[in-house]
């Protein structure tokens, strides 16, 4: 069961540091405005944008982007 729970924290994390890579958070504020998503992901559409935007705040930070990866919401 560790090497499970262990396996998925590894991916999560992976995913999490790829997609550092492939949005740039281009004013450094450590989130990703949805302008800086629609340019990583044009073909995403503002709806799945704003619904990964789980705690409503305007922008994606890195968990938020690592939990769409990860359920295949965004492609990695």
């Amino acid at each position: 069961m560790r090497l499970v729970g262990f396996s998925v924290v590894c991916a999560v994390l992976g995913s999490a540091a790829w997609a550092q890579t492939m949005v740039e958070d281009s004013d450094g504020d450590g989130v990703y405005s949805m302008d800086e998503m629609r340019a990583a992901y044009p073909d995403v559409s503002d709806d799945v944008l704003v619904q990964i935007d789980v705690n409503e705040d305007g922008a994606i930070d890195e968990e938020e982007l690592a939990a769409a990866i990860a359920v295949g919401v965004l492609d990695s």
